[in-house]
């Protein structure tokens, strides 16, 4: 299933007359690694937005999209070093993810508000 992503990392390539394993080879990657992340099938790496605004010189506007889709886009979170953490962090994450499938909408929307408010 394509998703915000892979649409907007496919416009780049289309727009740029590059066929997949062009843009493979730019980035240093796979064509099959690459169609994967275009397809929604592969998680998106870390350094990739960087390495396309760097390639295709992309404007500010089409970094932000990227950044916003490929947060949309995020179906699995990891937390590591989980003991390394004070116990008070180790047991919120817990029960934040032991409860994540009651909370509703309008839960949701309040800390996800918090949250923004309290960003670093």
């Amino acid at each position: 299933m394509v998703n915000e992503f892979g649409k907007l990392l496919r416009k780049i390539r289309i727009d740029n007359g590059e066929i997949l394993k062009d843009m493979a080879d730019k980035l240093e990657m796979t064509s099959s690694y690459l169609s994967a992340i275009e397809c929604g099938k592969r998680n998106i790496p870390n350094n990739l937005i960087p390495r396309l605004e760097k390639i295709y010189n992309l404007d500010n506007r089409m970094v932000l999209e990227l950044q916003e889709a490929k947060q949309k886009s995020i179906s699995k979170i990891e937390i590591n070093a989980l003991s390394e953490m004070s116990n008070q962090k180790r047991d919120l994450a817990l029960e934040f993810a032991r409860k994540f499938d009651n909370i509703d909408d309008e839960f949701a929307k309040k800390l996800m508000d918090f949250m923004k408010r309290h960003q670093d």
